[in-house]
């Protein structure tokens, strides 16, 4: 057994334990996907478990009370909402017929004015196209809400997860600190402290941004006269909170809606969505995120393409906090290589 000793093949062995792990994780990412919002929830709400526990409460009631908090927040804001959003929702499909006979309307428009004949062929084919791109994305956007019902099963456990984390994280946090001797031990609490604050900050920084995008959105369809304003505004906020194709995603909506109501309610919708896009990219975000997270926004880019094609909707989700703490683990190895 005197190869077991040998200092080279541990590492190979610790190595290949880790990738086979991974592969495996990569093969039940299903599963994996209801841990990670299981440990997303967790992570979120340690801190008012710890806040109320060191104000008496015992940890198990105090994340039980959190919950019930959770829960009449959730349901005070579905009570009041979803009956104004059903109704504008209502409204607006006994109005698809009347919509897609305008749609059709414009096309015609388009039909029959005097142009030269490849001008009117490119504009007969932008607005097929415009259509089409329109009723697939309000179909892709329908596919998804379908796709996410059906792995509701998955959400359901997360808060339960979730639960056991928070309660047991003192334990779970000694026993892996156990598997590391104390000065790695010093040197990781400082990194995770780093890495902890960078997460909080772009996770408020980024609930900020799509509050305020939304708004901006909504009130921008309400002043210039497109129907439903707060589903818009709520679809754009919300689409804000996807990243890099959020502006995309939260934008189709409006102008869809504009250009069924009106051309030049489309035409204006689409600059104001463009300026807000402009206002959010170059002042908001950069105050906001970009101070404080410190990423190149090319090595951005590459994070967010390389966490879509892995992970999908997910890794867009934690491709930034990811490569922000990826950044921070780089720069504490590389000082740690150039003192040595």
């Amino acid at each position: 057994m005197a190869w077991l000793q040998n200092r080279g093949f541990r590492y190979a062995l610790l190595i290949g334990v880790v990738v086979a792990a991974l592969y495996f994780l990569y093969l039940v990412r299903e599963v994996v996907y209801s841990f990670l919002a299981a440990g997303i929830l967790a992570y979120i709400l340690y801190r008012p478990a710890l806040w109320m526990e060191r104000r008496g409460f015992q940890r198990v009631w105090a994340i039980l009370l959190i919950y019930l908090i959770l829960l009449i927040i959730i349901g005070s804001m579905l009570w009041f909402s979803i009956p104004g959003l059903m109704t504008e929702l209502n409204h607006l499909a006994a109005l698809l017929p009347e919509y897609q006979m305008r749609l059709e309307g414009v096309s015609r428009q388009f039909d029959g004015m005097q142009l030269p004949g490849r001008l009117n062929d490119i504009t007969a084919q932008f607005t097929g196209r415009l259509e089409d791109n329109i009723y697939r994305a309000l179909e892709r956007m329908g596919a998804s809400l379908y796709n996410l019902l059906g792995k509701a099963i998955l959400i359901v456990f997360a808060p339960i997860m979730a639960f056991y984390i928070m309660r047991d994280w003192d334990h779970i946090k000694q026993v892996t600190a156990n598997f590391f001797p104390p000065v790695t031990r010093r040197e990781l609490g400082s990194l995770m402290v780093n890495i902890d604050t960078v997460i909080m900050e772009y996770g408020k920084g980024y609930l900020m941004i799509s509050a305020l995008v939304g708004l901006m959105i909504g009130t921008a369809a309400y002043s210039i006269g497109i129907p439903y304003p707060v589903l818009i505004g709520l679809i754009g906020g919300l689409g804000e909170l996807v990243p890099f194709f959020g502006p995309f995603l939260g934008g189709i909506p409006a102008v869809g809606l504009a250009l069924t109501h009106s051309q030049n309610d489309a035409l204006y919708m689409l600059v104001a969505l463009v300026v807000i896009q402009q206002v959010e990219s170059n002042i908001i975000t950069p105050r906001i995120i970009g101070e404080r997270v410190g990423i190149h926004p090319l090595f951005l880019v590459f994070a967010l393409l390389a966490g879509g094609k892995l992970m999908g909707f997910w890794g867009l989700l934690v491709a930034v906090p990811l490569a922000a703490s990826l950044k921070i683990v780089g720069t504490h190895l590389y000082l740690k290589l150039v003192q040595s």
